[in-house]
């Protein structure tokens, strides 16, 4: 693996709507896992706590502002790089933006300049930059001269701390997505599986090779013969934004279970791949990947991350566990409110499997009676809570005004009266339970 990389390049490409060549298609490469893995945690203390290494880190080679974070709102699209935003939801691009400034900006090691598309100035929606500024006192909005001088400018590359490694690690760990898990067929049981054929994009391959030998308990073949890799008991292929579906298809017929590590820069529509035993949504997660990847399919790591981005077979805040969980009693305190007035969300969430692990739980309002087109599903809670095999956690929201407001066809933001509802669940497609209250 790579030791010594250039850290403002990482982070520079914030700026930037679309991704270099390099970054693409190397997803090992950055000490640090990328802006969209980051958001692909769901949790606020460890990108706070991401944010304060990569701005000590900055801030030792010499840096005193970055223009960062980028709180474009992205629009479910396939085909264009967005490993440099936060995702879909307003609401999340704003949490998660909130806790990566305060980082940055911990005792003042750095200033932080907030980027966006201009086009969020008029989102009908309430718009990510404007809350950054306000909760967590970023140092302003970058200007086309500040994003072109930071383009320019050189640092010198300094040794990251053991601290950072750590984080580094962590946020690889919490952002791996379970988009697919059929039959349970990950983690992967030696009881059976005693020897695993390793495929796909070569590059990957080789980054993965030596942290898969010292992780999984069993023999690893390295082979693009598929006939080599059909004599092994289960076969995993990496894959970026380009899957080979051909050399897929091969796999798929040998009758082995496939599993599909996905390091992509994008949702990607997966057509046969779809058809793989198991797939696991990776992104780009830096340096520490490779033993983040390996500790997942091991079961070393109970994966918990969620989609902040839409995929054509997979929806937003989908991900799965290798455990269950169970949603149970939905309390909505009061039902009915006035336009001033917040509402208290709460429920319980059962550990029901045999491992402990991370529920990412969510909650989606919908204006019953809105006058204008809102996004939907409107994500306006969210928490990452670790849950013990048989353990029950009560889980308690407010809804207030920032999540009713709405801006009018008169250009105003306002609270109308109707009725509101409250959907609780695991992903934006798997309501568990559901409640209403009335403005009055």
């Amino acid at each position: 693996m790579r030791n010594k990389l250039t850290y403002i390049a990482a982070f520079l490409i914030l700026v930037s709507f679309t991704a270099t060549k390099a970054q693409v298609s190397e997803p090992f490469k950055n000490p640090f896992p990328s802006p969209l893995s980051v958001a692909h945690t769901w949790n606020r203390s460890l990108t706070k706590k991401a944010g304060q290494m990569l701005g000590e880190q900055w801030a030792k080679e010499g840096m005193k502002e970055v223009n960062a974070p980028n709180l474009t709102v992205v629009q479910p699209r396939y085909n264009q790089c967005c490993l440099n935003f936060y995702g879909e939801s307003p609401y999340l691009t704003a949490e998660t933006g909130v806790e990566m400034v305060k980082g940055l900006q911990n005792k003042e090691q750095l200033k932080a300049f907030l980027v966006f598309d201009e086009k969020e100035r008029q989102a009908p929606y309430v718009r990510p930059y404007q809350r950054v500024l306000d909760e967590a006192h970023a140092a302003g909005i970058a200007t086309e001269a500040q994003i072109q001088s930071s383009a320019n400018k050189k640092t010198k590359t300094l040794p990251v701390s053991d601290e950072f490694k750590k984080t580094a690690l962590q946020v690889a760990h919490e952002s791996i997505v379970l988009l697919k898990n059929a039959g349970n067929i990950l983690p992967v049981d030696t009881a059976w599986v005693k020897s695993i054929a390793v495929c796909g994009q070569q590059e990957l391959v080789n980054d993965m090779k030596v942290s898969l030998e010292q992780t999984l308990a069993c023999k690893v073949i390295v082979t693009e013969n598929t006939e080599e890799a059909s004599k092994a008991d289960m076969i995993v292929v990496f894959e970026d934004d380009s899957i080979d579906s051909e050399a897929t298809n091969r796999l798929l017929l040998t009758g082995k279970p496939v599993v599909m590590v996905l390091l992509n820069s994008h949702p990607v529509k997966l057509d046969n791949a779809l058809n793989a035993s198991a797939i696991i949504e990776a992104w780009h997660p830096g340096q520490q990947g490779p033993q983040a990847i390996a500790n997942v399919l091991a079961g070393i790591y109970n994966p918990g991350g969620k989609l902040t981005v839409t995929f054509p077979d997979f929806a937003f805040g989908h991900g799965l566990s290798y455990t269950d969980f169970r949603y149970t009693n939905l309390r909505l305190e009061p039902n009915q409110i006035t336009p001033n007035g917040s509402v208290t969300v709460r429920f319980n969430v059962t550990n029901t499997g045999n491992r402990a692990g991370a529920e990412v739980v969510q909650v989606y309002l919908t204006d019953e009676n809105s006058s204008v087109k809102l996004i939907e599903p409107k994500l306006e809670a969210c928490k990452r809570t670790n849950i013990n095999p048989g353990q029950t956690k009560e889980v308690k929201f407010t809804i207030r005004q920032r999540n009713m407001v709405l801006l009018n066809q008169a250009g105003k933001w306002v609270i109308e009266p109707g009725f509101f509802t409250v959907k609780v669940g695991g992903s934006s497609d798997d309501i568990r339970l559901q409640g209403r209250f009335e403005v009055k």
